[in-house]
């Protein structure tokens, strides 16, 4: 069993921090966690997974890895050639694609893409990326711009101590302050007065553009790897009314609901694992 830190250069994402765990001989899976989040999402899962072997990374601007250069955009496409490059990094061939949110809509789009590297899809709390109507578009991209106007122009806010800051993440994502703690600790780091924020602020600014819900379906029908979906019965999906239709684009996919919210792989990973696992020895 390892569990060691791992760092990687990738031609377009600048330098990737990551965590392995698991078995070294076992099947790889590269793991792609959600936004704001970091790798430490899931450290609670994978004592639970010991006969995989978890390549984890930090998404550019979150957790350890390197902030994108000023002037360049966090856009979901952008994020699908870093996962892409930091697989060819690791030298992995084929492999598993594990996604949660944010993490989880990279990884059915890389899969769409490029179905020829994914052995098997594992989403958590995630099926396609956030969608809304066409005639948006134009609202949406004057909003971005002016948000990034003034994204330089801000000073970085110091928090006086850390307790405060875990208990909002756990009340904000609805989770326990034990898993916010892992994810805080590592999206932060001390200064002499206190605590910043160590992923990029530029990661809360508004998209450009979001897909048409009919270009998401189109996405997800050309996924064509085994696909498990394991949702939370307190999550964010259950309670969108574009599940069903997404759900009909993957019919063949192994859909699990359990205990939990958003961050149910956290705070309740047995019964996740376990479907992970159960899934994963189907297509060995």
């Amino acid at each position: 069993m390892i569990d060691e830190p791992f760092s990687i250069e990738p031609p377009s994402a600048g330098k990737i921090h990551g965590v392995r765990w698991g078995n070294p001989n076992a099947p790889a899976v590269l793991a792609l966690h959600g936004w704001l989040d970091n790798v430490a999402t899931f450290a609670p899962l994978s004592p639970f997974l010991a006969d995989l072997q978890i390549f984890a990374i930090d998404l550019p601007g979150h957790g350890f890895s390197e902030h994108r250069p000023p002037g360049v955009r966090y856009h979901l496409l952008d994020y699908v050639p870093a996962a892409l490059e930091s697989a060819d990094a690791l030298k992995l061939g084929d492999f598993i694609l594990m996604g949660h949110s944010l993490g989880g809509a990279i990884s059915g789009l890389l899969t769409a893409a490029m179905p020829d590297r994914i052995r098997a899809l594992v989403l958590l709390e995630a099926l396609g990326p956030l969608s809304e109507p066409e005639d948006k578009v134009a609202i949406r991209l004057s909003d971005s711009l002016h948000a990034y106007q003034s994204a330089y122009a801000r000073t970085p806010t110091v928090y006086p101590e850390l307790k405060a800051l875990i208990k909002m993440r756990a009340d904000v994502g609805k989770m326990t302050e034990t898993s916010a703690q892992l994810l805080i600790e590592r999206n932060t780091y001390r200064i002499r007065d206190g605590y910043q924020w160590r992923s990029d602020s530029r990661l809360r600014l508004p998209s450009p553009f979001y897909f048409s819900e009919a270009q998401v379906l189109e996405y997800l029908k050309a996924i064509n790897v085994p696909t498990v979906i394991i949702l939370g019965e307190d999550g964010l999906l259950l309670q969108r009314d574009t599940l069903a239709a997404r759900l009909a684009a993957l019919p063949e996919a192994d859909v699990h609901r359990f205990r939990g919210a958003h961050h149910l792989h956290m705070d309740n990973p047995r019964p996740v694992a376990e479907a992970i696992n159960k899934f994963i020895s189907t297509i060995a």
